[in-house]
């Protein structure tokens, strides 16, 4: 009689049964993995510097704390520098805006007035909601990601939980570099022999995928947010500074600094200076930023690019904000990248099946 267990269907079957079971518990302990989530993608960008660190007789320990250090120094920084500049350009839109409001409805008092059965009073309650809206649009991108991130930390248990959540991130990132090459080496070796080098190949991919992504995006991001911050501060726009690091540094997602960066600006551009030559330069602005990220900075920090369709860039951000939230939108793009790599393999095993080619076609092959 046949051992069930040795078909490949079978396998195939409970190793799917068994990925499905992994990723329901990792939906309904999202909240409790979160920190350790976080530590690992940290972990997982930071890996190859303390690797070359180490090969230069560095200790690894060692390594990773003063690396840890120089991060937080790093980013403590930044906010404490950037902070404040931000907070008082907030400030002075919150003072300027009602001024701009009145000034966006007398501009479009004489078209409303063209328009027949128009409620005046109704358009001029929109008009006033639409400019407060785009002028805070960055603001709301700051808070959605805050949000996120505290909902992720805090998950139902309170501000007590977030905080230690919180003070987990580095400890669980320190054991988690420390450890790295050995718990990737545990899991090959695990890995059954006769499928190690077919698997080990698309994890090699896999892994290409993600770095190009993680640690090239993030540079970019950086590199975006300095370009457009810059340049928005030397146009003169409120919020210029605000916005262009906002804008630039949302580009971790697609499409995203269009809706918090180029709209707030061109609407705050007009209304501060009531012409179309600040607009252009805006606009000029941004087009450029997106032409030397596209054609230049990319090709160069991404040599393997993610290589998605903008329709499956675009479903997978509804997909992943629809089950994870701020955080399933970050991870939306690299995950779909992922499962890309593994359909492309299950694809090219198909093509070369005895399923696909037919018994008759296979032996002519091999002739």
């Amino acid at each position: 009689m046949d051992n069930p267990w040795a078909r490949i269907s079978v396998k195939t079957a409970v190793v799917a049964f068994c990925a499905a079971l992994f990723f329901w518990f990792v939906y309904l302990a999202r909240a409790a993995l979160f920190p350790f989530c976080v530590a690992f993608i940290i972990a997982y960008m930071l890996d190859p510097l303390i690797d070359r660190m180490e090969s230069r007789k560095v200790n690894r320990s060692s390594a990773i704390v003063s690396l840890l250090v120089l991060l937080t120094l790093m980013s403590a920084g930044a906010a404490l520098f950037l902070a404040p500049i931000a907070v008082e350009q907030v400030a002075t839109l919150g003072k300027k805006l009602p001024g701009y409001i009145d000034q966006m409805e007398n501009k479009l008092a004489p078209v409303i007035g063209l328009i027949p059965d128009m409620d005046t009073q109704e358009v001029k309650a929109r008009v006033r909601e639409s400019v407060r809206s785009l002028g805070d649009l960055p603001i709301k991108a700051v808070n959605a990601a805050a949000s996120g991130l505290w909902s992720g930390l805090t998950g139902a248990m309170g501000v007590v939980v977030a905080l230690f959540n919180l003070a987990l991130i580095p400890v669980a990132t320190f054991y988690m570099l420390k450890d790295f090459d050995s718990i990737i080496e545990s899991v090959i070796r695990r890995i059954p022999v006769s499928n190690r080098d077919r698997l080990l190949d698309v994890f090699s991919k896999i892994d290409a995928t993600l770095s190009a992504f993680f640690r090239g995006q993030l540079l970019i991001a950086m590199f975006m947010a300095a370009l457009l911050s810059s340049g928005l501060f030397l146009i003169g726009i409120p919020m210029g500074i605000f916005i262009g690091i906002v804008a630039g540094l949302s580009n971790i997602v697609p499409y995203l600094p269009v809706f918090v960066g180029l709209a707030p600006a061109l609407t705050l551009a007009y209304l501060g200076f009531g012409d179309i030559e600040h607009m252009a330069l805006v606009a000029a602005l941004f087009a450029g930023a997106q032409a030397i990220e596209g054609l230049y900075i990319t090709p160069k920090v991404l040599e393997k690019a993610v290589g998605l369709h903008p329709v499956a860039v675009m479903a997978s951000l509804l997909v992943g904000g629809a089950f994870f939230g701020f955080i399933g939108v970050i991870v939306a793009v690299p995950a779909a990248a992922t499962i890309k790599v593994i359909l492309l393999e299950l694809d090219s095993d198909y093509l070369k099946s005895d399923f696909y080619l037919g018994e008759k076609n296979r032996s002519e092959d091999k002739k």
